[in-house]
């Protein structure tokens, strides 16, 4: 059944009706000339759980058949509508299928040094002879691996866990290569799978692409509109049109028009120090491709690569990251890729410790840049953040085309946009006292940094004595001051300072009655409620900003001038402990020579 969003849902039922062709085909494996069941091949194994094989083993041989029986409904459903001659598409489709439902149903095993399948050559699985001739081979060879012995002739399998990590290893290169070579085929074959969405419990196939239905269900972020993002004019401005360009993408074609003419870099590269806006902006271009999502009525991979994707068990981490970036590869769909503190995400190649998961992270997100496994059609783009981009290896930064320096805030009313987004509900609700206009004027795209001594200007306009308040104006060439003095002082500082003032301003406790008797809060509707509590704020005043952005510059200076002693001391004793060495390695004058 096909429902009118081109979902072809795959039941039990429709996968049971292929249950007796699958178990045939699982009794009999053709090797060496001789057939094959491959459960009392798996019964001769040590450790898996003999004449009853014990229960991992048992869902390994459910989930290969449950495999077979979509590998069949697949091919017959693709059959009906192509040409029977297309052996090699419907093979690699239905294999593709096949292998991706056994990735997603085995479990990923724990355990070190369990049994794996390297990595095979490019065209290791061959399709194209038949739908029974074509599976025949990928168990021959899937039975010979897993019964085979090393050097010294103990088998390679010889517990569940190895089987599972086996199996898997297997089957996620089979449907690797199935996938990679997906482009390959023409365009009118393509339509048939492109358009189509095989759902099969929590798994989608779409096109030569995969997903399960939680990566699919709607993206919780908070949005981020461009009048929020302060600073950073160049970088703003690039980014919005990168993505309302992305939004140009032909899905009938598959392709973007804007690429025939250029001006769609596939890959930009931010840099710039800490707390200046990197984060913020790859979340303005979420909220605003999502809005065009909605426009054009595509959907959207948010796609998000962290140095959490690293995982303990080696050739995991390979896994993982495979199977995010591999929604690049779904034609009908507008993906952005965002990997987060690339630095710390991606060593450099010699580093002392790079290890087996980062040299996997490397690779393969290098590979991925340079386009080996995927097209640039125009509909995905890679961005990437770091704070060093020096401390990232040299080959993989040449490929980010584009580079964006994020500066953050760059003028006085850069820093008072700021305050004011971070106060937003304070200066709603009148909790919020400073001199000047209660929103500040955003700058032009031409503005340049403003060199007024601000710290300066302020105490000659306001002695200690004075009851005037402290301009917004004001405040922001504070600001100004303490990042001529230290460039580190960007967006952050403002976050920690806005964060220590709503902490001053709430400095009060809830009274008693306010729970003892509902009728004075907790029965009152919720504006009511907010009133009342609005009784108990304290103020935010022009001086309280001032102080707070003072005394957060002044423990920022304070904490770097110990770090530098540390230092000191630390070098020190290294050279000490080395002129002992030295001495230690002399003989003294009195020694025979």
């Amino acid at each position: 059944m096909t429902t009118r969003d081109n979902v072809h849902p795959i039941t039990d039922a429709d996968l049971a009706a292929y249950r007796n062709d699958a178990e045939f085909r699982m009794q009999n494996i053709p090797m060496r000339g001789v057939s094959y069941d491959i459960v009392a091949e798996l019964q001769k194994l040590p450790s898996v759980g003999g004449y009853l094989v014990n229960e991992p083993i048992n869902h390994v041989l459910h989930v290969l058949r449950r495999g077979l029986c979509l590998y069949y409904e697949l091919y017959r459903e693709l059959n009906d509508t192509i040409d029977v001659r297309q052996t090699t598409f419907l093979g690699s489709y239905a294999l593709f299928g096949m292998s991706a439902l056994i990735v997603h149903e085995l479990p990923m095993p724990e355990g070190e040094q369990l049994a794996s399948f390297p990595k095979p050559e490019d065209d290791f699985f061959r399709v194209g002879l038949g739908a029974d001739d074509d599976i025949k081979m990928i168990l021959s060879f899937y039975l010979k691996i897993v019964t085979q012995t090393d050097a010294q002739d103990h088998p390679i399998v010889e517990s569940a866990e190895d089987l599972v990590n086996l199996t898997r290893d297997y089957f996620i290169a089979a449907r690797d290569q199935m996938m990679s070579s997906g482009d390959a085929h023409s365009e009118e074959l393509l339509s048939h799978v492109d358009g189509a969405i095989f759902r099969i419990g929590e798994l989608e196939l779409r096109g030569f692409t995969l997903a399960t239905r939680s990566d699919t269900t709607t993206v919780e972020f908070t949005p981020v509109q461009p009048e929020e993002i302060v600073g950073n004019t160049d970088a703003k401005r690039a980014l919005l049109r990168y993505v309302d360009r992305l939004a140009l993408y032909d899905v009938e074609r598959g392709f973007n028009p804007i690429l025939e003419l250029g001006g769609l870099p596939s890959t930009v590269l931010f840099d710039g120090f800490p707390g200046t806006g990197k984060t913020s902006l790859f979340r303005m271009a979420m909220t605003r491709l999502k809005q065009h999502s909605e426009q054009i009525g595509l959907p959207t991979h948010f796609v998000t690569i962290d140095p959490g994707i690293k995982d303990e068990y080696y050739g995991r981490t390979a896994k993982l990251l495979n199977e995010r970036l591999g929604l690049v590869r779904d034609r009908r769909a507008l993906v952005l890729i965002f990997f987060d503190d690339i630095d710390l995400l991606l060593l450099s190649r010699g580093d002392p410790g790079m290890g087996g998961a980062d040299k996997d992270v490397l690779n393969i997100t290098m590979q991925f840049l340079d386009g080996a496994f995927t097209v640039h059609t125009g509909n995905a783009q890679t961005y990437a953040a770091t704070n060093e981009p020096t401390a990232t290896d040299s080959a993989l930064r040449q490929r980010f085309h584009q580079r964006e320096l994020i500066a953050g805030p760059e003028t006085w009313d850069d820093y008072v946009n700021l305050l004011q987004v971070k106060l937003t509900k304070q200066l709603q609700h009148g909790l919020v006292q400073a001199g000047g206009n209660s929103v500040a004027v955003p700058k032009s795209i031409n503005a340049q940094p403003n060199t007024t001594n601000g710290l300066n200007l302020v105490r000659s306009l306001l002695p200690r004595n004075s009851k005037q308040q402290l301009s917004w104006r004001e405040l922001g060439e504070l600001c100004i001051e303490f990042k001529q003095k230290d460039p580190r002082f960007t967006g952050r500082p403002i976050e920690s300072v806005t964060q220590r003032l709503l902490a001053e301003s709430a400095d009060f406790d809830i009274p008693e009655t306010w729970l003892s008797d509902p009728t004075v809060f907790l029965n009152r509707s919720y504006n009511e409620k907010v009133n009342l509590l609005k009784t108990l704020y304290r103020p935010i005043t022009g001086e309280m900003i001032a102080a707070a952005l003072e005394q957060y510059f002044h423990s920022e200076q304070r904490y770097a001038s110990e770090a530098k002693v540390q230092k000191t001391q630390r070098l020190a004793a290294d050279l000490e402990a080395q002129m002992a060495a030295r001495d230690l390695m002399i003989p003294s004058s009195g020694e025979a020579a």
